[in-house]
């Protein structure tokens, strides 16, 4: 896919004739090339005019001698605000340039963008941020209908609200990052924002992207007894029926790429005991087919991947909670060093019990205490295949 959408880039000379349409280079997402004057602008159809701050629709542009605005309606001729010089020549400008105020499609998370150095990509839209704006808070409580989803369309922006159930145990005391208390049975209102994925690997044209904050909270499985399915023992940590995997692929997915899940390639996730801390794991089940799943513990190990190949405390494997994983239960860490970072589950059963299951701590550490899989505090750190 072409992870470096390109909005505006174009060499010209003067003397244009106005309103003259140039033919545009093979394989450019572009229509058409218009000049005014001795300006000239491409308006890629595959991106829509923006609203910026200041109310008006455009596409931003670098010459050499300053940023000059070419001001248009969708696909109208354009009008360039800027006295050029007898040669200009247009630099590439990417979604992530700070001048850049993202269209609809990006900033509803609806097609994935890439960073320009494809390190990190947005794509879907799932609750985040806590709104504290008590005026917005008021206009949304009086919204009387939601959306599919259950989220709410409010301004041109999708929220969603829910009745907290922060991490309370041994006195603890979830907050915001604004700082607030969060209430066990308060009605609180989040913003849904894109997600931002980490590229882990880029192989013909198809992207390994995993999450870079924890999306929400969630048990690997609700109880730690095994059971039988079709006549066969299923233990507790059995990721192909485990109720981490369901949701991941039923209610985050329908909900995060609600807007469009076109992008998203179906993935033949091994579960060997050879992505496990043990080859003779006898927990480890057969492979599925997913569009979400979890990484595995011998994921998180893999340098190419940008982790430490050590199991102990590492950086690469940091990751925050949002305010809405921290009003679903997500317990997080409050010292100055780590704050706000969680555990989360990888996909991979612990070799040792039936019962348990592999997680990052909050230091990155691959935690080698059992942890339950009915645990309700540990986070979700979402990984896709994308194309």
């Amino acid at each position: 896919m072409n992870k470096n959408k390109i909005l505006l880039s174009v060499a010209i000379t003067s003397a244009i004739a106005v309103g003259a349409v140039f033919a545009v280079n093979a394989g450019l997402e572009s229509s058409s090339v218009f000049a005014t004057n001795d300006a000239a602008w491409h308006h890629y159809a595959a991106v829509a005019p923006t609203e910026t701050t200041h109310g008006s629709k455009e596409f931003w542009a670098s010459s050499i001698d300053g940023c000059a605005t070419h001001q248009f309606t969708d696909p109208g001729v354009a009008c360039v605000e800027h006295n050029f010089s007898t040669y200009d020549s247009f630099a590439t400008l990417t979604c992530d340039d700070d001048r850049y105020v993202p269209s609809g499609n990006e900033s509803l998370g609806i097609t994935p963008m890439f960073s320009t150095k494809n390190k990190t990509v947005t794509y879907g839209l799932y609750p985040q941020k806590n709104v504290n704006d008590s005026s917005l808070v008021s206009a949304l409580n009086g919204l009387a209908a939601s959306e599919s989803n259950g989220w709410y369309l409010y301004d041109g922006e999708y929220y969603a609200k829910l009745s907290a159930k922060p991490y309370t145990a041994n006195s603890f005391t979830s907050k915001f990052d604004n700082g607030t208390t969060i209430v066990r049975g308060t009605t609180y209102w989040f913003k849904c924002e894109p997600i931002v994925w980490n590229v882990l690997s880029n192989s013909n044209d198809k992207c390994y992207v995993l999450s870079s904050v924890l999306l929400d909270a969630y048990c690997y499985r609700d109880s730690q007894s095994s059971r039988t399915i079709e006549g066969k023992t299923v233990h507790a940590n059995n990721y192909k029926y485990s109720d981490i995997r369901t949701w991941l692929n039923d209610g985050f997915y329908n909900s995060a790429f609600a807007l469009g899940n076109s992008h998203i390639q179906t993935t033949t996730v091994s579960n060997s005991a050879s992505t496990t801390n043990s080859t003779d794991n006898p927990y480890a089940c057969d492979s599925t087919q997913d569009n979400v799943f979890l990484p595995s513990y011998k994921n998180y190990i893999n340098s190419s991947y940008g982790f430490s190949t050590s199991t102990s405390s590492t950086n690469t494997r940091y990751c925050r909670t949002t305010d809405w994983a921290r009003a679903r239960g997500a317990w997080y860490e409050t010292s100055s060093s780590y704050l706000y970072n969680g555990h989360y589950w990888t996909r991979s059963p612990r070799s040792d019990h039936s019962y348990s299951a592999w997680y990052v701590r909050y230091d990155g550490c691959l935690d080698p205490t059992k942890r339950f899989v009915d645990t309700r505090f540990v986070s979700v750190r979402p990984a896709i295949k994308i194309a």
